[in-house]
């Protein structure tokens, strides 16, 4: 998408259809830092990121994800590292639907500040938030098929499980299949 290519806009995947403007909303977030638990609208420079939460079913029990760069530097293409895990229950396969990738201006947004991960060293995530209401520049229809990667699946009883366990090992995903 080269929406994202230029720099002026970021992207936000969605389900509902037909919005023209994106209003702040307080998220479901299990992350351990405050910036992703923000009431904000969450966007992007990502376009797989951003088709990822686009295409989530409803009846998805769950998704594990991060889209980000290691080092303190602006995330380029290049060196971006994207993660994308669904949620299955028992005996199944996760399952999607078509979405929505809206375009919105970046003027509003902030990027979450780069943060040492104790494993990791220094990262920066390609998440932004604005707390404002944004106007929606562009929509485009998004589906499975549009995602450029196989994501992986896990089964959401499991993976609750093991993050009690340990809060801090993200992903969870010792052994879990791709789909």
């Amino acid at each position: 998408m080269e929406y994202a290519a230029s720099g002026q806009y970021l992207l936000h995947g969605s389900r509902s259809r037909s919005l023209e403007v994106l209003e702040p909303r307080a998220p479901i977030d299990f992350s351990l830092d405050d910036f992703s638990k923000a009431t904000a609208v969450f966007a992007t420079e990502d376009p797989t990121w951003a088709i990822a939460y686009a295409i989530r079913s409803p009846q998805c029990p769950g998704f594990l994800n991060a889209c980000f760069s290691f080092g303190t530097q602006t995330p380029s293409i290049q060196n971006r590292r994207i993660f994308l895990s669904y949620a299955h229950g028992a005996d199944s396969k996760p399952s999607f639907t078509d979405g929505i990738v809206y375009v919105v201006p970046r003027g509003s947004f902030r990027r979450m500040p780069a943060y040492e991960d104790p494993q990791l060293g220094w990262i920066t995530e390609c998440q932004w938030v604005s707390e404002s209401t944004v106007p929606v520049l562009q929509s485009i229809e998004v589906s499975l098929a549009n995602l450029p990667l196989v994501p992986r699946s896990h089964n959401a009883e499991r993976v609750r499980l093991l993050s009690q366990k340990n809060p801090l090992g993200f992903p969870w995903l010792e052994h879990e299949p791709e789909l």
